[in-house]
């Protein structure tokens, strides 16, 4: 189908163009979606599969609230404010979907637990994912490409698995403000950082020293904006060349132990445009 919302309306007051309610196992699928509210919303429905469709002109792409066990799959989102946002939900499985130049998420995970997010393709937001108090998924073989900020981790999410992702290019690679210490690799494997300067002398794929984000002055100007002031003043330099040479002084924090030299390469990279 082709579904077209009143352009005329503010996006505020257009309905959603697909709105479920205790629908479970309904199938959304090759459908192209545009000006809507959201394109794909669902309350307190199970089993759906949201699949093949783009969607353009929209608030969120596909927005669910209490869906549980439902797969989104090779989606396109472009232009829209945010791409996929997924609320109180569990057991998603979350792959190949892409969001292009969507304005401020492409992928939002709010009590979101026990999820599979492998193989999506965001690019070009204010972030491209945001996390919040999610637990227990897998984060794996994902691509994030120039957003503001690669992935913003925050509110006591636990229990993440997040490997074989690729954070190329974004201003901030990863955000995460808390004093608890993360890895972010699983089984010896971790992610790729575009802006990584470690060599890989054994030729294993690994980079042979650990990769740390965040550093004790990003906390602080992340805490109290204002110390930007301070960035180029000698006690700042101070403080960043003795976490330089006596790591023990890190905060908590994301560190990636085993960062990949290469990215992964989901399929869904062929489906952007140039």
């Amino acid at each position: 189908n082709r579904i077209q919302g009143l352009r005329r309306l503010r996006l505020s007051e257009r309905g959603p163009a697909v709105s479920l309610w205790n629908t479970p196992g309904s199938q959304i699928i090759d459908n192209d979606i545009r000006s809507g509210r959201d394109g794909v919303f669902s309350v307190a429905s199970k089993q759906n599969v949201v699949r093949g469709n783009t969607f353009h002109d929209v608030r969120f792409a596909v927005h669910l609230m209490y869906t549980n066990d439902t797969e989104i799959a090779g989606n396109v989102s472009a232009g829209n404010a945010v791409g996929y946002v997924l609320m109180y939900s569990d057991r998603l499985s979350v792959h190949d979907n892409v969001s292009d130049g969507d304005r401020d998420h492409g992928l939002l995970f709010n009590y979101a637990n026990g999820s599979r997010i492998e193989d999506n393709v965001v690019r070009d937001s204010e972030k491209c994912m945001f996390i919040y108090n999610a637990n227990k998924n897998r984060f794996s073989g994902n691509w994030f490409e120039g957003c503001q900020i690669g992935v913003h981790f925050t509110a006591g999410s636990e229990r993440n698995e997040i490997t074989n992702n690729g954070f190329v290019n974004n201003r901030i690679q990863v955000m995460y403000v808390g004093t608890r210490l993360l890895d972010w690799s699983v089984q010896g494997r971790g992610n790729y950082y575009s802006d990584n300067p470690a060599f890989d002398l054994n030729g294993d794929g690994i980079a042979d020293t650990a990769y740390r984000p965040n550093d004790l002055m990003d906390q602080v100007i992340w805490r109290a904006p204002a110390a930007k002031m301070l960035l180029n003043s000698p006690a700042v330099q101070v403080v960043r060349w003795a976490q330089a040479q006596f790591p023990a002084i890190h905060p908590g924090g994301v560190v990636d132990t085993a960062p990949l030299m290469t990215p992964p390469h989901p399929v869904a990279l062929t489906r952007l445009t140039p």
